[in-house]
């Protein structure tokens, strides 16, 4: 069977549209720059008449390759199918017919879709989001990463314009989907070669010229009705990028006639975004920055539609289904109505230095935001993770009655179902599914930020977890508690707040527990992100479950053994004695006078113990307890959260190092360690006890500490190998080593000293799964691997 190899990244079918002055030939343009001696570089113009079966292909752009065996499947069975879908679609937009719109609409935008990765500024894109990936491996993420930007363009303003008056027609480029920011022109960062403008950013427009005569321009509905208000580089509302959504697929402005002036504005834009060649019906339109004078941000007004056409966009929607169900939606696609109360409005110009920041950290201006890019900033018009967190503290105390004279006895006694389906009511209110996650959480800003993964449990995090907050300049944990949106009403506790009744108090006395550390700013406690977008929720339960590699450790199951021990012997205590006899006879082998004794100093000691209920199980009725056991974020979160906020990982699980140590890039399967020579020495971390007893860092050798790993850690980021800084660093470690060996000798003073390995490989730690995850998020900042991970070993206590 013959093989297909020259691939046609434009397909013939679509090339043959903008044919004119020749039947079935287009005057195609290639610019080549060839670099010389001296280090200049030469433009060279190559201009010639082809046919589409002589232009717009790549050998083996597509193919993949098995030993000497050569495929071309992606050819055939993905962009055949495509193609031929694509090409009736493009046909029934280059009608006026509606039914034909409808009926070719999917189609229509899955082909866009494909369009935009399939060339080799679009290939060249994805390899660019990924360290490093393979011929096969790039087919395999592009076939992944079809169909991410669809929802964004169906929800925005979709035009077609006609060149039909004009003398000058549209022309084709190698890159057909051309994206437009007036923000960003060619030579802007945004711009640089493979990138575009992200389409989700407010003032990008796609544009697609369906043919000679006819063009699609796609604009943000934001953008498109205050053109002059808003923030063209600032993500739009609700941008997550892979979601279902309800949209009208009639509803295309239809009927703006462009003059000649306009279709070469917009050719100059295709032409400006191109790789190196386009095309044309004649050779004249190749040029068209001959005939204009304009700026790049004045060429926005030819792609704006009128306002008066904007009446049929936005808005809300409701559907009502067969069975009875309803649907909501907002002109963003969000379904529920947007929450007023989590907004807030600042003004910045009105700040001094030593006022509160405006991103609600709890900072000073000067120290936090100021200096800061907007671009890197958590959001100054919503409430922060952190002040959120904190109105959740002091919704708890005000429901339970802590803020009115209550103990936490009484609160362990009295606690109703009705509170708690009102504190998580309001964990819910504060954190709605289309809460905009990534705007609030922390970027890639320069600062020492970590992100702790592991065990988080009330009984153990201020052993385990908090003391490693005082070596960072942030300290990011994952919030165990649960989103009562994402959950079924038979696990909800909302819709079953009986379950509840142990587990809430686990999660309330850890909130409480963690309120100064959030409120000094020591401890970030952050949601999930995923629990917001539910198909990124999916997409990594199903690499978690494909993953299935099973790590034993038994040090983590001895811990998490203790915390289930400790669990059920705690929800036994709801139940009545003789039933408590009998499970402690059956689990230790005692008598039953044994047991009943052992069960009596068990009820004399139950108030001692802060997670041991102190309700009569009779009074609940619910057919069991729901617990939870946190170990988060996992492997795949982990990375995820650490690269969307430029962190180091921190982890005290060994299960989770093993999985992590297995993510180190290598190459021809060694790793490479630069900066080996600092981190191999730093065998012993001191823990900060006295921070978690005072809320304050300590001073001593944690300075010496602190400031070590964050010079090694600056070195890290910046790829710097100065062998000056390194001798210099590596005294610090020996004076720390030092002071560890003091603090250890002291007996009048509690320190500890845990063991400690630090891997900072070159190329850093990631995951192909997890590069696919955050492109197709709405993360617009992210790192593109994590760059170190420490690992803290403590032998716990009985």
């Amino acid at each position: 069977m013959s093989q297909t190899r020259n691939n046609h990244y434009v397909p013939q079918w679509y090339q043959n549209g903008f044919a004119y002055e020749r039947d079935n030939e287009l005057r195609h343009l290639k610019i080549k720059q060839i670099e010389q001696a001296d280090g200049s570089r030469k433009i060279i113009e190559s201009k010639k008449w082809y046919s589409p079966a002589q232009c717009f292909y790549k050998k083996d752009l597509y193919s993949t390759f098995f030993g000497g065996e050569v495929s071309d499947s992606v050819e055939k069975q993905l962009f055949g199918p495509i193609d031929h879908n694509g090409a009736e679609a493009v046909k029934a937009f280059l009608t006026n017919d509606q039914y034909l719109w409808h009926h070719n609409f999917v189609d229509f935008f899955s082909y866009l879709d494909a369009q935009k990765l399939r060339t080799p500024k679009g290939l060249d894109w994805v390899k660019a989001r990924y360290p490093e990936l393979s011929q096969t491996q790039l087919m395999f993420e592009m076939q992944q990463l079809r169909n991410v930007h669809c929802t964004l363009w169906a929800e925005g303003v979709r035009e077609l314009v006609s060149a039909d008056e004009s003398e000058v027609k549209f022309i084709i480029s190698d890159h057909p989907i051309t994206i437009y920011n007036h923000a960003c022109p060619p030579d802007s960062a945004l711009c640089l070669y493979p990138n575009d403008p992200d389409i989700a950013l407010k003032g990008s427009q796609t544009i697609f010229p369906l043919n000679r005569d006819r063009c699609l321009i796609l604009t943000n509905l934001e953008y498109a009705k205050a053109p002059d208000d808003v923030d063209p580089l600032e993500p739009r509302t609700n941008a997550t990028k892979v979601r279902q959504s309800l949209v009208n697929t009639v509803n295309f402005i239809n009927g703006r006639k462009l003059t000649t002036d306009e279709v070469m504005k917009i050719n100059y834009i295709i032409k400006s975004r191109s790789k190196d060649s386009i095309a044309a019906g004649k050779e004249c339109w190749l040029y068209p920055e001959a005939e204009l004078d304009c700026d790049w941000r004045e060429l926005r007004h030819i792609l704006l539609p009128a306002s008066f056409e904007l009446g049929e966009f936005g808005g809300e929607m409701y559907a009502r289904y067969n069975n009875g169900e309803t649907h909501y939606q907002d002109a963003f696609g969000r379904s529920s109505p947007q929450n007023k109360s989590l907004e807030k409005e600042i003004d910045e110009s009105a700040l001094k230095d030593d006022d509160i920041c405006g991103c609600g950290n709890g900072r000073k201006y000067q120290e936090c935001c100021k200096y800061i890019p907007k671009e890197l900033r958590a959001s100054w018009t919503e409430l922060s993770i952190r002040e959120r967190n904190l109105s959740f503290c002091r919704a708890i105390k005000g429901i339970l009655g802590l803020d009115a004279g209550k103990s936490w006895v009484d609160v362990r006694r009295d606690i109703t179902d009705e509170q708690i389906v009102r504190v998580y009511s309001f964990y819910s209110f504060l954190w709605p599914r289309e809460t905009d996650i990534y705007s609030l959480l922390p970027k890639s800003d320069g600062k020492f930020r970590a992100l702790y993964t592991g065990i988080v449990d009330i009984r153990t995090i201020g052993f385990l977890a908090l003391p490693m907050a005082s070596l960072f300049d942030e300290y990011l944990i994952e919030s165990p508690i649960v989103n009562p949106l994402n959950l079924r009403p038979e696990f909800s506790p909302i819709k079953s707040p009986s379950k509840y009744r142990y587990q809430a108090l686990k999660d309330f006395l850890l909130m409480l527990e963690l309120e100064p550390f959030i409120g000094y700013g020591l401890v970030n406690l952050i949601p999930d992100p995923s629990d917001f977008d539910l198909n990124l929720k999916r997409a990594m339960m199903d690499m978690a479950t494909t993953r299935n590699r099973v790590i034993e450790s038994e040090r983590d199951l001895k811990l998490m053994h203790r915390i289930a021990m400790e669990d059920n012997l705690n929800l036994m205590h709801m139940s009545s004695s003789d039933i408590k006899i009998r499970f402690v006879s059956g689990e230790f082998g005692l008598s039953n006078f044994e047991a009943g004794q052992l069960v009596r100093l068990w009820e004399e000691n139950a108030e001692a113990s802060p997670l041991t209920p102190l309700q009569d199980i009779s009074l609940i009725h619910s057919g069991g307890q729901y617990t939870q056991f946190a170990m988060v974020p996992n492997y795949e979160m982990s990375l995820f959260i650490a690269q969307a906020t430029g962190s180091v990982i921190v982890t005290d699980s060994e299960c989770r190092w093993a999985e992590l140590k297995r993510a180190q890039h290598n190459h021809n399967d060694a790793v490479s360690y630069p900066w080996t020579g600092i981190y191999e020495k730093i065998s012993r971390i001191p823990l900060d006890y006295r921070m978690v007893e005072s809320c304050s860092k300590t001073e001593f050798h944690f300075a010496l500490a602190r400031s070590l790993l964050k010079s090694a850690d600056a070195m890290v980021c910046a790829n710097e190998r100065a062998t000056d800084e390194l001798h210099n660093l590596n005294k610090a470690v020996e004076l720390l080593d030092c002071q560890l060996e003091e603090t250890c000798c002291d007996e009048t003073v509690r320190y500890v000293n845990a063991d400690c390995t630090i891997l900072a490989p070159e190329g850093g730690i990631y995951d192909r799964n997890v590069q696919r995850l955050l492109i197709r998020s709405g993360c617009l900042h992210y790192d593109q691997n994590v760059r170190s991970i420490y690992y803290v070993s403590l032998e716990l206590s009985n």
